[in-house]
């Protein structure tokens, strides 16, 4: 079997996808940080629903982006595998 090979941009791709986890952890943690905790004891926090909306919207344009790429090189590796 042959070795794919890598692309130019696969590097460009590569730091996008590990700054967008990054990214997304980073906001995990820092709305946990920045919960309010109440006088009763308890965790109280405010749901911003523009933020929602934003983070929602930013998941699917990544999900979206992620999908068309990988099924572009599954499509790729098997014209490569079988087509010969």
């Amino acid at each position: 079997m042959k070795q794919l090979k890598k692309k130019k941009n696969t590097i460009l791709i590569e730091t996008f996808d590990a700054l967008f986890i990054m990214l997304l952890c980073f906001g995990t943690l820092l709305s946990a940080m920045l919960m309010k905790g109440n006088s009763e004891g308890g965790i109280s926090y405010i749901i911003d629903f523009k933020t929602i909306v934003i983070t929602i919207a930013v998941i699917i344009v990544y999900l979206f982006f992620v999908v068309k790429q990988s099924d572009k090189e599954l499509k790729i590796m098997i014209s490569k595998l079988f087509n010969k």
